[in-house]
């Protein structure tokens, strides 16, 4: 990935992801359209290929945030140090 992506502000990035995860919660891979990603998000799909280098590129980037975002709320709730999940 380009470091230009984290060069952005947060509210911009938040922006590109969002849009990126609707578009792959609503389509299958093969059939997400990059424009519309872009689109979404506001920007052009050169500037978003400008980010991420290609399709895959972006979709591994998610699934590596959303696994962190889901690690970072289990530490804060404390989940890991519960022995009785019932």
């Amino acid at each position: 990935m380009n470091e230009k992506f984290y060069a952005l502000p947060e509210e911009k990035q938040s922006q590109i992801l969002n849009a990126a995860y609707k578009v792959f919660a609503t389509n299958q891979y093969k059939k997400a359209p990059t424009s519309e990603i872009a689109a979404e998000a506001g920007i052009s799909k050169s500037l978003l290929f400008h980010y991420f280098h290609n399709k895959q590129e972006l979709y591994l980037f998610l699934w590596k945030h959303a696994a962190d975002l889901t690690k970072k709320y289990m530490r804060q709730y404390k989940v890991y140090e519960t022995d009785d999940f019932f």
